[in-house]
């Protein structure tokens, strides 16, 4: 399937319908014409982040997988955190989160450019990923390029598994998980393609895509062999920078103050494994950080 692209002006009306917005969750009620923010998902920069809301007054349990994509009531969109302008939708995306709860075995996984124009939206369900969308917020559009790290993947193991991988091909599911933005037109993925409820194939691969044609496409530029375990480098950067979207400007600089004494003191260790557990510790208490301003956000 060619990546389909998806504008502004494809959402126009549907902003206009979303009239009275909110951000705080009373009842496990999903309101029509409201606006629900991921808190989890705000850019760097604290601009921008997704959301989500539904053509109806829904009761969670109520609410459909987000894999039913035939009538639906939910929607997903990227939007500017101060004024709750939708920028664009992602089309056939259904995720919700409402009062603490969640779709059962499934996710959304998102991360941020450093410089908060770019987001990759990794949604899964139990075994697999069913939608991966590109955003670049300065166009704004919205790009769905499951398909291209998909093919690109299975060629990674055609080239590296042969046999091995010719024998199962027929029966894996295919997961991504863990983006990351390691240059501003160039991300990371985690890769796995394994058959469900068994332990064996289970084919781990770390991708890097290069963005290319102005967002239209990736090429893979590199594939290696992963532990599908996230490093404590990244896990630290990651909620770092999660963090960082939440806090106000003053914060905002007290925290980079904080992680530029937190560095000094890193550096000045020299045991290997000290060092990690230095970081584990500094990731855990960010972590811990970030989770009482996300409930404080959501009301819970």
């Amino acid at each position: 399937m060619n990546p389909a692209l998806y504008s502004i002006g494809s959402c126009h009306r549907l902003a206009l319908t979303v009239a009275f917005v909110s951000v705080w969750v009373a009842s496990a009620i999903a309101e029509e014409s409201q606006l629900y923010v991921f808190w989890d998902t705000v850019s760097p920069d604290g601009k921008y982040a997704m959301a989500w809301s539904t053509s109806g007054k829904v009761a969670v349990e109520n609410l459909p997988l987000p894999d039913q994509t035939t009538g639906n009531p939910v929607a997903n969109y990227v939007i500017e955190v101060a004024s709750r302008k939708i920028l664009v939708r992602l089309p056939e995306s259904h995720y919700w989160d409402l009062d603490g709860r969640r779709p059962n075995h499934f996710s959304l996984e998102t991360v941020w450019s450093e410089n908060s124009r770019s987001m990759l939206a990794i949604y899964n369900s139990r075994w697999s990923t069913y939608a991966v969308f590109l955003v670049d917020v300065s166009v704004p559009k919205a790009i769905r390029i499951e398909n291209q790290l998909e093919a690109s993947f299975k060629q990674t193991l055609r080239s590296t598994q042969r046999r091995h991988y010719a024998k199962y091909r027929d029966r894996l599911e295919v997961m991504f998980r863990s983006p990351w933005f390691v240059a501003p037109e160039r991300f990371y993925v985690t890769a796995n393609a394994s058959i469900p409820k068994q332990e064996n194939p289970n084919f781990d691969f770390g991708l890097y895509f290069q963005i290319q044609n102005g967002g239209t496409n990736v090429r893979l530029v590199k594939s290696e062999p992963s532990s599908g375990e996230e490093s404590a480098d990244r896990l630290l950067n990651r909620t770092y920078r999660k963090l960082q979207g939440l806090l106000s400007a003053v914060d905002q600089k007290s925290l980079a103050e904080e992680e530029r004494a937190w560095l000094i003191k890193r550096d000045a260790i020299n045991s290997e494994s000290e060092k990690k557990a230095f970081i584990v510790a500094r990731a855990a208490e960010l972590q811990t950080r970030l989770q009482n301003i996300l409930e404080t956000r959501e009301g819970r």
